[in-house]
């Protein structure tokens, strides 16, 4: 007989949540098979089988949470039997033969066939293909998830899809009623206001940020980069390939080339006050899913070619919205990168991510006029970017420095395909 676990994964992992089971009581699992879907603080893992056996018990059930090291289910040997020949931990014995009745037992009708055995909420999950966000808040809102399609990863229903079925489908009762032509009626209210639980990456983000502007002393500078050499660039690099090379894989190549020229960036502050500079550019890239936000993270940037650094954050940022990150891909950054420049946003400011020295924001590309020598007035693709810094172990002048660095890359882009 062998106990299942709640495994660690990850250093600040501490307790996590059983989002599904996928396989039940009574079914045989195989080693290095998957068994069941359990919810971090950072991402959506599923946990495989150590042992071949017969889930003889599951321990802790859907939407729980345990701390880590807690016995969640039990497996016992090819028949269900522990490893003394004893019955299965979840007490089943095998049914005594009955004694023979006087009367014959009634044979049923030819006609009526066996009931066919309730689907369980296992191998709807399975047969569904959804996010646990979706699928909390289609239990929540009472929607069937058969009936909601899916736009995710391979049709995978998530959060919006949820929220469009709900705006298409609105419940009379959440309707204001029309008050009673009494005059000074007051109109009857709307139904009462959705609450949902947060999700664990969710808490998690709370607690980060709350932390991070808690004890981190943030400050914030902003530079314009002139992006038309950049888009030059990115143009007559992907005219033939298949795998575009994105504005981001710039900016993250450019970062790794600061970082080198201001170390102290590329730093954090020890629990015990000492400052530790690295050498390497582990740098994070934020991904928005469903649950919230994940940071994978793109490791040795400044040994890195541009193209290795777009295909490592193509495959990072694919297993980030489908849930499949280890923590050793979204843990140990020195640097991060926050963009929004894709989504119509010109600027904005990050919160830096712990222990990390500092964060960059990314606003989009605008065509703007420009005045320049001379006071002539030309059409330009400008850029501008902010970096939060922790005033602990920057200032100003740094920071600045740093800057200047980035945007001395993305507006000599050639120099980066070194």
């Amino acid at each position: 007989m062998a106990e299942v676990r709640m495994p660690k994964m990850g250093d600040g992992m501490e307790e996590g949540t059983i989002n599904a089971w996928l396989k039940q009581e009574g079914q045989q699992v195989t080693a290095g098979e998957p068994l069941a879907e359990v919810e971090t603080d950072k991402a959506n893992v599923e946990i495989s089988a150590y042992e071949t056996g017969v889930l003889t018990k599951i321990v802790v059930q859907v939407g729980q949470t345990v701390p880590v090291g807690e016995v969640i289910a039990v497996i016992g040997g090819p028949t269900g039997k522990g490893s003394n020949g004893s019955q299965p931990s979840n007490g089943a014995q095998v049914a005594k033969e009955a004694p023979r009745s006087a009367e014959p037992a009634a044979k049923p009708a030819p006609e009526q066939a066996p009931a066919a055995a309730p689907e369980t909420e296992a191998q709807t999950t399975e047969r569904l293909k959804s996010s646990p966000l979706a699928r909390r808040m289609a239990k929540e809102m009472g929607i069937d998830l058969a009936r909601v399609q899916g736009t995710g990863p391979g049709g995978r229903i998530v959060e919006r899809d949820i929220m469009a079925y709900q705006d298409r489908t609105p419940a009379e009762a959440a309707r204001p009623a029309i008050a009673a032509s009494t005059p000074g009626a007051v109109p009857a209210t709307s139904a009462p206001a959705q609450e949902i639980k947060p999700s664990k990456m969710r808490e998690a983000i709370g607690r980060r940020t709350v932390l991070s502007k808690q004890t981190i002393p943030h400050f914030y500078v902003t530079i314009v980069v002139e992006m038309d050499k950049a888009s030059a660039l990115l143009k007559e690099l992907n005219a033939d390939a298949e795998s575009k090379i994105t504005v981001n894989d710039l900016i993250v190549k450019a970062c790794a080339t600061a970082l080198g020229r201001v170390p102290e960036v590329n730093s954090t502050l020890t629990p015990e006050g000492v400052i530790r500079r690295f050498a390497e550019a582990h740098i994070g890239v934020a991904v928005g899913i469903d649950e919230g936000l994940i940071i994978p993270v793109i490791r040795d940037c400044q040994a890195k070619t541009l193209r290795q650094i777009s295909a490592e954050a193509k495959s990072l940022i694919g297993k980030a919205r489908n849930n499949q990150l280890t923590p050793a891909e979204y843990s140990g950054g020195t640097f991060s990168i926050s963009n929004l420049g894709m989504m119509g946003v010109d600027e904005f400011i990050a919160i830096i991510n712990p222990p990390e020295a500092a964060i960059l924001a990314i606003g989009g590309i605008v065509r703007e006029p420009v005045v320049i020598e001379n006071d002539q007035v030309v059409i330009r693709s400008r850029m501008k970017i902010t970096i939060s810094a922790d005033h602990r172990l920057l200032d100003g002048v740094l920071a600045a420095r740093f800057l200047q660095e980035v945007k001395k890359s993305l507006e000599a882009p050639y120099s980066l395909l070194s």
